[in-house]
């Protein structure tokens, strides 16, 4: 009986190994950032986790206005015509832009439709605090496994009246059980943007993002795995004694506040 034992965990420590390489032998890993506009340092930034990791990064803007820097073209910036995603069914995923594409939408429709050599995606919103240039590589490391990665996964089984569910029943297609999590930082597998894109081509439309992750991923059985690295909240004021290099943190919507952060952080 111990031998098979043995051999179970043998074979279950040699999948772990090989997931890890993949996350650092390869460069079909990603990050995408959600940007209004994008500031110059947290283009600065990104481009040092590029060039030190294998991540390739973007930037997806919400101001379609916004003209695009004549920077270095290191870091691939995407704007996109609303329409041209709205069209496709990729809308509706913001609490205050009902049947429009904001910044997320977009980058959805764009590894949903035109990239789709990738294993993994982050997810993060600008806001979110990176305090070191390993640290999402770090975070990885730890978790090589699962569909979605997020602060939470919270899952309900009947009809609420608060928070948003009222909205989220009124516009989701799905039946219960829905579940939500903060998704101002997360992780999603290509299992996890295909459920995305399925929902989006048959109903031409998204619904709330703090529930259309979990929700789907509850639905089309996939793995699911919070963590305590992403500490997300709505509102909190972070302290630097608070904060660890090995954690993403969201609210700092200062980018100012961010760099002097990093420097502090040690």
């Amino acid at each position: 009986m111990l031998i098979y034992v043995l051999i179970i965990i043998i074979i279950i420590l040699v999948i772990l190994l090989f997931y890890k390489q993949e996350f650092f032998n390869n460069n079909k890993n990603y990050i995408c950032i959600l940007s209004v506009e994008p500031s110059y340092e947290t283009y600065k930034f990104l481009k040092e986790i590029k060039k030190n990791t294998n991540y390739e990064i973007v930037i997806v803007i919400d101001n379609n206005d916004y003209e695009i820097p004549n920077y270095d073209n290191e870091i691939k910036i995407i704007k996109y015509n609303n329409k041209i995603c709205e069209d496709a069914g990729y809308k509706n995923i913001v609490l205050w832009k009902s049947n429009e594409a904001c910044s997320r939408d977009k980058a959805l429709y764009y590894f949903n439709k035109e990239n789709i050599d990738y294993n993994f995606i982050w997810f993060i919103e600008e806001d979110v605090f990176i305090p070191d240039i390993y640290t999402i590589k770090n975070i990885d490391k730890k978790y090589p496994l699962g569909d979605l990665l997020s602060s939470s996964h919270n899952i309900i089984y009947e009809h609420k009246n608060d928070w948003h569910w009222p909205l989220v029943r009124e516009q989701t297609k799905l039946n219960l059980p829905y579940a939500n999590s903060m998704i101002c930082a997360i992780r999603c597998s290509k299992k996890m943007m295909k459920s995305i894109d399925n929902y989006a081509t048959k109903y031409k439309t998204l619904f709330l993002d703090e529930t259309i992750f979990n929700t789907l991923a509850v639905h089309d059985k996939l793995d699911v795995y919070p963590v305590k690295e992403l500490q997300m909240f709505w509102k909190y004021d972070w302290k630097l004694e608070e904060l660890n290099k090995e954690y993403l943190y969201h609210p700092i919507k200062s980018i100012e506040q961010q760099v002097e952060f990093r420097k502090l952080l040690v």
